[in-house]
């Protein structure tokens, strides 16, 4: 499908692109496949990531495409489910991508970046947080996996919360970036000096969270660290608001994307999450203000997306593609390119890739993961948006 035109004045992150509009009506238009769950569980993600691709594409699109071509993007839905992802994709292959942005899930990542490697054929993820499942050479993270975004948070929790010393550990362990986290958090608590008094694990499709919180509860912690999606997260905290429990509650990064912030109501004056953006002005990021004003008008014109819409992350998918724009352009690939031949080519790019500027600094790390600094959180439930935790002075920065 092509998709509509919105355009956001990024010059530099577009410099390469100098195509012009004539000529890219002129040449077959180049595919690119994007798999995000649409409907079902996680139907809210597919919405809020798929809108910064389409910005992307959009973008690209205006500036003349990519020596010649446009790009178009066929879209598949495989709600969040791993094994539609896997036939998803092996189908976008089938369908002659030169490259697919996707899935969502840890779980579903875990399954496709192997996939991509034995067909050859480039994926770019920009939201699992399970670490060590990107396999190179066809297979890119440009997100931060929770190896390095979890100790970032926590780090600033600890300078927020000084005096917090006791936490339980809780989360989904059948989801894979859930269960990631709660390992990462067990790292990130002990070299921070805190004392875990217990880790009380749930699955993906728990709906009483009666008893869980009533352990949690029982064992008098001063926090609680959580890790599970958006759709689970929600009845553990309201739960937790039913017992009157009022501690500060992490989450590992799940739930700073998506409509939680909409959903949660007053159980989420307890909740803090983790993530590198807000609605929020930044003041080292030029680029943030214009892609986020974009973003918010787009989204109220185009989505079924709460307003106002949680920007969070999702300006990575729009930098994914303006990332494959830039390698395209430079390796000479268009619309008539054999689709073998330009996959090679791109997967070449993405091994080149070290840093990379858009509207996030995406820094490349030997993993195939991205390293972007991640920064508390916390929930203005009231306004239905996130803020940062921390003065821009006391928050983390890239080393």
């Amino acid at each position: 499908m092509t998709l509509r035109r919105t355009t956001i004045a990024l010059g530099a992150a577009l410099a390469v692109l100098g195509a012009s509009a004539a000529m890219a009506q002129t040449k077959p238009a180049i595919k690119l496949g994007a798999i995000m769950p649409m409907t079902g569980f996680g139907a809210t993600y597919g919405d809020l990531f798929y809108t910064g691709i389409a910005m992307g594409v959009d973008d690209v699109n205006a500036k003349g495409g990519v020596n010649g071509s446009k790009i178009e993007v066929k879209l598949e839905d495989d709600q969040l489910n791993a094994q539609q992802s896997v036939l998803l994709f092996r189908k976008l292959v089938s369908d002659g991508v030169f490259a697919v942005i996707g899935p969502v899930s840890g779980t579903s990542w875990e399954n496709v970046a192997p996939i991509a490697n034995s067909l050859k054929t480039p994926a770019v993820n920009f939201t699992a947080i399970k670490p060590g499942v990107t396999v190179k050479p066809y297979a890119l993270r440009t997100a931060p996996a929770a190896d390095t975004s979890v100790p970032d948070g926590v780090k600033e929790f600890v300078r927020k919360y000084p005096d917090i010393k006791r936490i339980v550990i809780t989360g989904d362990v059948q989801e894979a970036s859930g269960a990631a986290g709660i390992e990462e958090f067990t790292k990130a608590a002990k070299a921070n000096g805190l004392t875990i008094l217990d880790t009380v694990e749930y699955q993906t499709r728990t709906t009483d969270f009666a008893p869980i919180v009533a352990k949690i509860r029982g064992l008098n912690p001063q926090a609680v660290f959580s890790c599970s999606l958006v759709p689970t997260t929600l009845p553990l905290v309201k739960e937790m608001e039913t017992q009157g429990f009022d501690k500060p509650l992490l989450d590992c990064g799940l739930v700073g994307a998506g409509n939680f912030i909409h959903a949660v109501g007053s159980a989420g004056k307890i909740v803090h999450s983790m993530g590198f953006a807000t609605n929020e002005p930044d003041a080292g990021n030029e680029a943030r203000a214009p892609y986020v004003d974009a973003y918010l008008k787009r989204s109220a014109a185009t989505t079924k997306l709460p307003q106002p819409a949680n920007v969070s992350n999702t300006n990575l998918g729009y930098d994914a593609v303006h990332i494959l724009a830039q390698i395209m352009t430079q390796k000479g690939i268009d619309g008539t390119t054999d689709p073998a031949k330009a996959r090679e080519a791109i997967k070449d790019g993405l091994a080149e890739l070290k840093d990379y500027r858009g509207v996030s600094l995406i820094r490349m790390l030997p993993s195939g993961d991205a390293r972007i600094i991640n920064h508390l959180l916390v929930a203005d439930w009231q306004n239905k948006v996130w803020k940062y935790g921390l003065p821009a002075d006391q928050r983390l920065k890239m080393e």
